[in-house]
């Protein structure tokens, strides 16, 4: 069973970082590799910062795409978190 709740605040496990932009694209990298971040990917992965909750990423996400229904918003960054959780690159 995941352990993503709502309340659950999600940061980059040490090691982890987001690449330069400028130079590599949106990209994440972990020890064992680079992980490319498309669509909201790298918006995402920069407020997973152990301050921010699941709720809070999903309503400035929801604000800054309010042309995307917000269901849609709250499932694809619930299963974004848990994909990155599960490839070791953040912690929840």
């Amino acid at each position: 069973m995941s352990e993503l709740a709502g309340s659950s605040r999600p940061k980059l496990r040490p090691g982890c970082r987001l690449g330069d932009a400028a130079q590599q694209g949106d990209v994440l990298l972990i020890p064992e590799g680079v992980l490319r971040l498309v669509g909201p990917g790298r918006k995402i992965v920069e407020r997973c910062d152990g301050r921010n909750t699941l709720d809070d990423i999903v309503r400035d996400l929801k604000a800054e795409f309010p042309s995307v229904a917000p269901e849609r918003i709250a499932a694809e960054v619930a299963t974004f978190v848990e994909r990155l959780n599960k490839k070791g690159a953040l912690e929840l």
